[in-house]
């Protein structure tokens, strides 16, 4: 009995490593450089609980030196101070994007790419659990931002960019 069970752990260990846990590639960010992106920025303003949607740009770029990092340049026409920019870097095996987890990948009907991240942090001053989904095609592209709270079922949207070029 004892060989039965420890040969089903190993089986088990080895199946559970073998199985292809979703990656990314660089490949999958490359269709983000090149020229502007415009739409908009829609969030939940916490003290009205409405959404609110204003404009925005988004300017991708691959860093200098690094195949596995971006630049993003998110500027905001109507809101100028808001503008900033962030390197969004790809970890060597695909399985992470700035820290997030990848934990779904799917090249849709569309030819879109979408694909799903996990992180833990806080909004709102409180533990959450960020969901962030990104769908990317050679004319769009969303990122949509979920967040569930510590001891909480469910998520609650928290922002969506749509940008198209």
């Amino acid at each position: 009995m004892k060989v039965c069970l420890t040969l089903l752990a190993i089986t088990s260990l080895l199946v559970s490593t073998l199985i292809d846990k979703p990656r990314l590639s660089a490949a999958d960010f490359q269709v983000l450089t090149g020229a502007q992106w415009t739409g908009t920025l829609t969030y939940l303003d916490y003290r009205t609980n409405k959404k609110v949607s204003i404009a925005s740009n988004l300017k991708v770029s691959q860093q200098k030196g690094d195949e596995l990092a971006w630049v993003f340049e998110y500027q905001y026409p109507d809101e100028p101070k808001a503008n900033s920019q962030e390197t969004v870097t790809m970890s060597r095996d695909g399985k992470t994007i700035n820290g997030e987890t990848v934990i779904e990948r799917a090249k849709l009907a569309t030819k879109e790419l979408r694909f799903v991240t996990e992180k833990s942090g806080t909004d709102n001053n409180r533990k959450a659990l960020f969901r962030y989904t990104y769908i990317i095609g050679a004319t769009t592209f969303s990122i949509k931002k979920e967040v569930r709270y510590e001891g909480a079922e469910e998520y609650i949207e928290r922002n969506q960019y749509d940008w198209k070029r």
